[in-house]
């Protein structure tokens, strides 16, 4: 059972240079953009507050989270990777909690991982106790089959994940592309995600990803 509130650190600063367009605006078949369904799954997994880190495309990826309650975090050096975003957020993050110590953990994830959903989130806000972390452990599904991911006695582990207070410090001082996994290469809980090795990072992905969720010959930002 979890205890603690948890905090949601949503990463969509990212330059999409493979894909040639802002995949934070990639829409899913109700027109909901990317940003905006992980934001509100982040919410609906319980977690508060939910803080988006932008960069690329941010006018653009603000505007579309108008009517969302989040905190949006302008990270001007997004290019610098991955690692600086989280930065950038956890930084934010520290701020905002500095009066209180409710918030004992910060789940990190994507907007680019379409296997993400709000009850994927919640288990693993299920397996947070306060000091644990939880991330997840990346495992075949529709579309990453078995052949495609490595057949390995301990899957590859990544966010979504959860990480408590204790770490913020470090994660607060990162940079570069290096992201939170030094950390999830100890001591944690992992809950499988299917199809946690697939993202949106090429125009075949998409295509794969719009087939599978019916979007047909539909425009992706559209």
């Amino acid at each position: 059972m979890s205890s603690g509130s948890v905090a949601g650190l949503l990463l969509a600063a990212g330059g999409s240079q493979r894909l040639g367009e802002p995949k934070q605006l990639l829409v899913d078949e109700t027109g909901v953009p990317a940003v905006v369904r992980m934001a509100r799954a982040l919410r609906d997994a319980g977690c508060a507050p939910v803080l988006v880190v932008v960069g690329a495309a941010a006018d653009a990826v603000t505007s579309s989270l108008a009517h969302e309650s989040v905190h949006v975090i302008t990270h001007e050096a997004w290019a610098h990777g991955m690692g600086s975003s989280i930065s950038a957020g956890m930084r934010a993050l520290l701020d905002i909690t500095a009066s209180t110590d409710e918030v004992q953990g910060v789940l990190i994830a994507p907007c680019d991982m379409p296997a993400v959903t709000a009850p994927f989130l919640g288990a693993l806000r299920s397996h947070f106790t306060g000091t644990e972390r939880v991330a997840a452990a990346y495992v075949a599904g529709a579309y990453m089959p078995t052949a495609s991911v490595a057949a390995t006695a301990a899957p590859a582990r990544g966010i979504p994940a959860i990480l408590p207070r204790a770490d913020w410090p470090w994660l607060a001082m990162l940079s570069g592309d290096q992201g939170a996994k030094p950390l999830l290469r100890q001591d944690t809980i992992t809950v499988p995600l299917g199809d946690g090795a697939f993202d949106l990072d090429t125009p075949a992905d998409v295509a794969r990803w719009r087939q599978t969720r019916g979007l047909g010959g539909r425009s992706a930002n559209t």
